[in-house]
């Protein structure tokens, strides 16, 4: 290829090859004009003779690299200024002496001066995503030893199980012969557990009660059927209760003589108690308070929609997820970043207390008492209770532990924060989650355009993941192609036929080299030829062979025709893969 590039000036004729699917390669003389031709200047810098937006072919010498193909047209994210796909199709050939070359547009548009094109800019998430993602699903791949005598606490029906009880996070198995459960706050010994089913292969938060002695299937059934039923209005198991804000709760069900729960599993995921009161934090900026507040009350109001209750307003029962960085909006003077909250532990109490027959009424005005609290712990940063404040406690007693929190909550939020937690937490009576929504709309529009601003962060990343999918999909194709030895001397697949241009164009993108034989890293030739390949553009390019004796002339619609081709086959002659 380099004696090729190098003796492009004025006239040149080449004994190339035409080649046309199902034809063979035609020789012909292939004269290359010099109006065509670049002219080099003194720095190796290239000057068109044309004005840039002819489509004549190029063959130059870019700082001792050679380049072959077109590069007038956008290219896939090879300009660097954007993400999106924008293919110019450039006119096919006229006559054979117009053969196209590939050159980086970076290279002539020096007016434009645009960045040059990065994984980190035009085909992946950016670093700081990258991590954040790569760090859950490092989480999300974690396995207990296979010798952890907790597998035994694990039903049949799920595998690759590991512990998220915090205690037992660092366990190793010289201490974990024998199993230790801890109490939870619903007073039980329970286990927690990162599972995968085994019937859909998912994964799932399993959490294990042992001696509970009050619960049978009937009354798992009885609990699950109101959950279940009111979420959509139709008795489907799969369906469920889904709520954005809400851990998605799926089955409840006995074995092993222990009572089990299967919710949704979130890497990642601490609850609030943890994320701001495992240690002193202090109270939290008002911005951050509105936004978990407004995600709070959206769940709750959902829930107590369907004639159901929360029963779990605590911050131990509270998810709290940080978005990654791209998504990142910082709140209040102490830049903490904007959470994501969900309410855990659905329908555990439901079940757990199913014989305590309280009313509906007084369960929805427990959750709004719990939400003061939940809000008055944030605002004070001293995790409060509501049994603190209402149990085994008169009216007056009542009044006066709470008047110190008002008193801070007056002096240091605005107003409207101040009447809201008030509302919430009077004795006689606290507010419905109607009256609390519509108190804080206007507050609404402060999350929603947060929500809109994140929407479109994740939209541009995502159309950075699309593109490296394109990617990915014909390199895959390539790869299945190219050199099987199976084969062996089949014309199809050797070093002749259709398919040899295959592997010649695999040389094109990959195996670019300068004119000392050093090899040439630029990802926007080989994104900006895989860009025209996906598209079957008509614009043809020089392919030579390694030896350089061999020289065609195809377009990338002529090669993505032949990767097409040469795929179907292989996919009919392909082993079926059995079913799992």
């Amino acid at each position: 290829m380099d004696e090729i590039t190098d003796t492009i000036e004025g006239s040149l004729s080449l004994n190339a090859k035409e080649w046309k699917p199902g034809q063979g390669f035609k020789a012909q003389d292939v004269p290359a004009s010099s109006a065509s031709a670049q002219e080099h200047n003194a720095g190796g810098a290239v000057s068109a003779s044309s004005d840039y937006g002819d489509k004549s072919s190029q063959s130059v010498d870019v700082n001792g690299t050679h380049f072959f193909g077109a590069s007038t047209s956008t290219s896939w994210g090879s300009s660097g200024q954007h993400h999106h796909t924008s293919v110019a199709q450039s006119s096919p050939i006229v006559n054979s002496a117009h053969t196209h070359t590939t050159i980086p547009s970076h290279s002539l548009q020096k007016h434009r001066n645009p960045r040059r094109v990065t994984l980190s800019n035009s085909l992946s998430l950016p670093d700081e995503d990258y991590h954040h993602y790569r760090e859950l699903s490092l989480r999300a791949a974690q396995e207990m030893n296979p010798n952890d005598p907790r597998h035994k606490l694990v039903p049949p029906s799920f595998y690759r199980a590991y512990c998220l009880d915090s205690r037992h996070e660092n366990d190793t198995v010289s201490n974990t012969k024998t199993i230790t459960q801890q109490r939870s706050s619903f007073g039980y010994p329970t286990s927690l557990f990162r599972v995968t089913s085994t019937a859909d292969g998912n994964l799932y938060c399993l959490r294990r009660m042992d001696s509970v002695r009050c619960v049978s299937h009937k009354i798992c059934q009885t609990v699950m059927h109101q959950w279940l039923s009111n979420a959509s209005g139709r008795e489907d198991d799969a369906a469920g209760f889904d709520h954005p804000g809400v851990v998605r709760w799926y089955k409840c069900f006995l074995s092993q003589r222990a009572l089990y729960f299967v919710h949704q599993y979130h890497p990642g995921a601490v609850t609030l108690r943890d994320r701001f009161f495992s240690h002193a934090h202090g109270p939290l900026p008002e911005s951050l308070i509105w936004s978990c507040l407004l995600q709070l009350v959206s769940a709750i109001r959902a829930v107590h929609g369907n004639n159901l209750a929360v029963r779990t307003l605590q911050l131990n029962h509270v998810l709290c997820t940080q978005q990654s960085n791209l998504t990142t909006i910082s709140s209040g003077a102490f830049g903490l970043p904007k959470l994501r909250l969900r309410i855990n532990c659905i329908g555990v109490v439901d079940i757990l207390e199913c014989e305590a027959r309280k009313g509906l009424e007084e369960l929805k005005n427990a959750d709004m008492r719990a939400l003061g609290c939940i809000l008055l712990s944030m605002t004070s940063g001293t995790e409060i209770h509501v049994n603190d404040i209402f149990r085994n406690s008169t009216a007056q007693q009542q009044g006066h532990i709470l008047g110190e929190y008002f008193q801070f909550v007056q002096q240091n939020y605005s107003r409207e924060m101040y009447v809201l937690v008030h509302s919430l937490l009077s004795p006689t009576s606290p507010s419905s989650i109607q009256d609390i929504a519509a108190s804080v709309a206007m507050r609404a529009f402060d999350e929603l355009d947060s929500a809109h601003e994140s929407i479109d962060g994740q939209c541009t990343a995502l159309m950075g993941i699309y593109e490296s999918g394109r990617a990915l999909r014909l390199l895959l194709k390539l790869a299945f192609v190219n050199e099987r030895p199976e084969f062996g001397i089949d014309k199809n697949w050797s070093e002749s036929g259709d398919c040899y241009i295959l592997k010649l164009f695999r040389d094109f993108v990959f195996h670019q080299a300068d004119g000392a034989g050093r090899p040439v890293m630029d990802l926007g030739h080989v994104v900006s030829s895989l860009n025209k390949l996906d598209a079957a553009d008509e614009e043809n390019v020089v392919l030579a062979s390694r030896d350089g004796r061999n020289i065609l002339v195809v377009s990338f619609a002529d090669v993505a025709w032949c990767l097409e081709k040469a795929y179907q086959e292989l996919c009919s002659n392909s082993v079926p893969i059995p079913s799992t």
